[in-house]
């Protein structure tokens, strides 16, 4: 069995965290445990070589060993599938801008640029140039990302597309950032949105009617370090408190529920710390006990909160919300 992977953009040292303590030393460790396990990997799963090297880059520059990920890198976004090549290009951004070397930076925000972007590349790029303070290149590559929802489209944005597709909530915020008046697309995103949280804070019943689901539930992105804050998720080693290893958790998991049930797969339900302490607070019931969260989520799903069907297509957008389809995120070999 492979070793876990560890999602890059969020398994990064903390502002608190000082290079030399003990917990980034066992960061480095890790990563540097996983790039080699990953580029043994990438030799032994061809079809897969891309986007595992693209996992064994990420962990290399967690690791200090920048160079060897940018050359990784480079070597992809010369010889890889179009859009690999592209994830290549916009991964290495964040570590060219580590080292100081603003110039190349640019040059390969150009480069993409030239190209017919992917959305997911197009979302870092939009994310690192946000984060910059750079609002209004940050929206070009937001309105890059969103090509595909056009202002003034027609069709309604789906309540799936809100849960995994951070850049339409991106492209909002920066919009408004820059004072911007609301546009078609940002009005259906706030209201859909608006409406996503209302169905899943709604109060349930006291108990869910007729016979379980076969589902699971999972924090939404934005909300997982606050329910680790609130020991809602329990954390079984040292390391496993971010963002990344409870999502590597929650889909390893589903793969052992699937195979013991004999099922191809569940019904997800995304929920919010709000909801669950509410839900525990109605009810009388420690919302931190495994049966609490259970009936939680049988209550939400007997209501009729909205739910993902799980695995999705390898080509779909993966459930955790990473912008990434779901065979290069949570669905990649290295989570077997």
């Amino acid at each position: 069995m492979m070793d876990e992977q560890i999602d890059p953009d969020i398994a990064k040292p903390t502002a608190a965290e000082h290079a030399d303590s003990p917990r980034a030393e066992r960061r480095r460790r890790q990563a540097l445990k996983q790039a080699e396990s990953l580029e043994r990997d990438a030799a032994a799963y061809p079809d897969e070589r891309e986007e595992i090297l693209l996992e064994a880059a990420a962990q290399w520059s967690l690791a200090g060993e920048d160079q060897r990920a940018l050359d990784i890198y480079d070597d992809l976004a010369a010889t890889a599938s179009h859009e690999d090549a592209q994830w290549a290009t916009a991964s290495q951004i964040d570590v060219l801008a580590k080292l100081g070397r603003h110039e190349d930076v640019e040059a390969e925000i150009a480069r993409l640029k030239r190209a017919d972007v992917h959305s997911g590349p197009a979302s870092i790029v939009a994310e690192f140039l946000e984060a910059q303070g750079r609002l209004e290149d940050a929206l070009t590559w937001f309105n890059i990302a969103c090509r595909d929802l056009p202002p003034g489209q027609d069709e309604e944005i789906t309540e799936t597309a809100l849960i995994v597709r951070s850049e339409l909530q991106g492209r909002a915020r920066v919009r408004k950032a820059l004072g911007l008046p609301p546009d078609a697309l940002d009005q259906q995103v706030t209201e859909g949105h608006a409406e996503l949280v209302r169905t899943l804070d709604r109060a349930a019943p006291s108990s869910a009617a007729g016979q379980p689901v076969n589902a699971g539930s999972f924090f939404v992105r934005e909300d997982v370090k606050r329910a680790f804050a609130e020991d809602l998720v329990h954390v079984d080693a040292p390391g496993d408190d971010d963002v990344a290893s409870y999502f590597r958790r929650v889909e390893k998991g589903w793969r052992a529920t699937t195979g013991e049930l004999g099922t191809a797969g569940l019904r997800i339900l995304p929920i919010t710390v709000d909801d669950v302490l509410k839900y525990g607070a109605e009810q009388g019931r420690d919302p931190r006990d495994q049966q609490t969260r259970a009936d939680h989520l049988q209550d939400r799903i007997a209501e009729g909160a909205p739910t993902l069907a799980w695995p999705p297509e390898r080509n779909a957008a993966c459930w955790c919300g990473s912008d990434r389809k779901y065979k290069k995120c949570c669905g990649s070999p290295n989570n077997r």
